[in-house]
């Protein structure tokens, strides 16, 4: 699963600094490399899950309702004040097969394009908003089988839905986080990119960056389950990597990992801190709050990415259950060197 790389959202330049290594005892310590991080508290989030209701989606449904608890773990952790709503990938007209569980009756009950199931949404006020959420993923399996997310969330956040039946869902100062669940292709009318700027736009020329989407599809086909039509979700996979989103299989045996990732990602919350330049480990000292964190705390790990055709990028890692809290400054002070991770935590300079 694709994790997203999250900038930092303000790193010093390399520079020789005078500045304390952590704790005042250590005295002052020259260093050439002297970066600097928020953790930024989330404040409002608005959370649109786009499930698709067509007729092979039931036990991913099934799945994705029993891990509400763990979609909840950041958002808790982060004090977020949030808003849940759901909505189906249906846009095109679903057709009644008389005698089955998709008869007239059922496709009556499928909300309209872009409207939310039960006409509302989940805060953290909700009363059972753990049932509840439980009872709206489960959109059914009687809708269009044209799967449109990208259209259906278009319609959504935009006029007239988003100002007669899901007004006041999307917040004007909100984090907007969208999700979409499918294990089929898009079939949305628009390229991409357009519908990546109408998301944007939504929020603002000044604000286009408090946007986000994630992707639970189908990565892989192979790893499905024999005897299924699902199709791997290119597109719902291209807007993912242009926003920084979560990408998780929807295939996959558990969804525990796949819904806690994108619990992180949709709260906000960082564990993962890129740093400017390639440190000597041996030097490198990382404290949140002015006040050192010990290499051997087991609180963070140092790892140097390498990716092919890229430049090597050295990253703290926070341990998710130890990250730094909302509105904390974390730093991370080091000499240049190698970035060899067999270095850290070895009792040299640091």
């Amino acid at each position: 699963m694709a994790l997203p790389r999250t900038p930092t959202l303000w790193s010093g330049l390399a520079a020789v600094t005078l500045l304390s290594a952590g704790c005042i005892e250590h005295g002052f310590v020259e260093f050439e490399g002297d970066d600097i991080f928020y953790q930024l508290e989330a404040g409002e989030v608005d959370v649109l899950l786009v499930v698709d209701n067509s007729c092979s989606m039931e036990p991913y449904q099934n799945r994705l309702s029993e891990n509400f608890d763990q979609f909840l773990t950041f958002f808790i952790e982060g004090d977020v004040d949030y808003q849940i709503g759901v909505i189906t990938t249906s846009v095109a007209p679903a057709e009644a097969i008389p005698g089955t569980v998709c008869d007239q009756a059922a496709i009556n009950q499928i909300p309209e394009p872009g409207g939310l199931v039960d006409g509302g949404w989940i805060t953290p006020n909700t009363e059972n908003g753990s049932e509840r959420f439980s009872e709206m993923v489960r959109v059914g399996i009687c809708g269009s089988g044209y799967e449109m997310g990208l259209e259906s969330a278009f319609r959504a956040i935009t006029p007239p839905r988003s100002e007669t039946t899901n007004q006041g869902f999307i917040r004007p100062e909100a984090y907007l986080s969208m999700i979409f669940v499918s294990d089929e292709q898009d079939a949305s009318p628009l390229p991409v990119n357009e519908y990546i700027n109408a998301f944007r736009n939504v929020k603002g020329q000044r604000n286009r960056d408090i946007f986000n989407a994630s992707a639970l599809v189908v990565t892989d086909p192979d790893s499905c389950r024999a005897g299924s039509i699902s199709r791997e979700g290119t597109r719902y996979l291209d807007i993912a990597n242009q926003t920084n989103g979560v990408i998780g299989n929807i295939c996959a045996d558990d969804f525990g990992d796949i819904v806690t990732e994108l619990s992180l990602a949709s709260s906000r919350l960082q564990d993962t801190f890129y740093l400017s330049d390639i440190p000597d480990v041996a030097t490198l000292v990382v404290g949140i709050d002015d006040e050192e964190v010990p290499c051997d705390s087991g609180r963070y790990r140092y790892e140097l990415i390498e990716e092919q055709g890229q430049e090597p990028q050295a990253v703290i890692v926070f341990d998710r259950a130890q990250m730094p809290p909302p509105n904390s400054r974390v730093t991370a002070k080091y000499d240049l060197g190698s970035g060899d991770p067999s270095e850290f935590c070895t009792g040299g300079s640091n």
